[in-house]
């Protein structure tokens, strides 16, 4: 059986200094997002832009983005809006690094995570463009 783990570091390091940057968010009323302290290094903000989108702004500008991984936390027995996927990738802007993602619920419509909700976010990029 192949090794897991050999694999997700063979795939990882292909890249050249890839960055993880993690971060909890907590919704409150009508989508307001709140990044829990002491998580979200590296990131500046993220802000609601229409129901169930929101932009995470980057402190600085990466060489690409890898991957966006979200993970939703719902005290109910399951959360608003578990579909969750990248709308856009401006990882590479010099003057407004960002990542656009789109939350839905279950029958494929925008939907902000519920009042109470959290999100565990890890967001993988690209720190240089070379490669091994």
């Amino acid at each position: 059986m192949p090794n897991p783990v050999f694999r997700t570091n063979q795939f990882s390091y292909s890249f050249a200094q890839p960055e993880h940057l993690y971060m909890t968010v907590s919704f409150g009323a009508s989508g307001a997002p709140t990044i829990v302290a002491n998580t979200g290094m590296g990131i500046s903000s993220i802000t609601r832009s229409s129901a169930g989108k929101y932009i995470i702004a980057l402190s600085h500008a990466y060489n690409g983005l890898l991957s966006v991984e979200i993970k939703s936390i719902s005290s109910s027995a399951a959360p608003a809006a578990p579909i969750s996927y990248i709308v856009s990738d401006a990882s590479t802007s010099s003057t407004a690094p960002a990542i656009t993602v789109q939350f839905d619920n279950l029958s494929a419509a925008a939907t902000d995570p519920a009042s109470g909700e959290s999100a565990l976010f890890d967001i993988c990029l690209q720190k240089s463009s070379v490669r091994h």
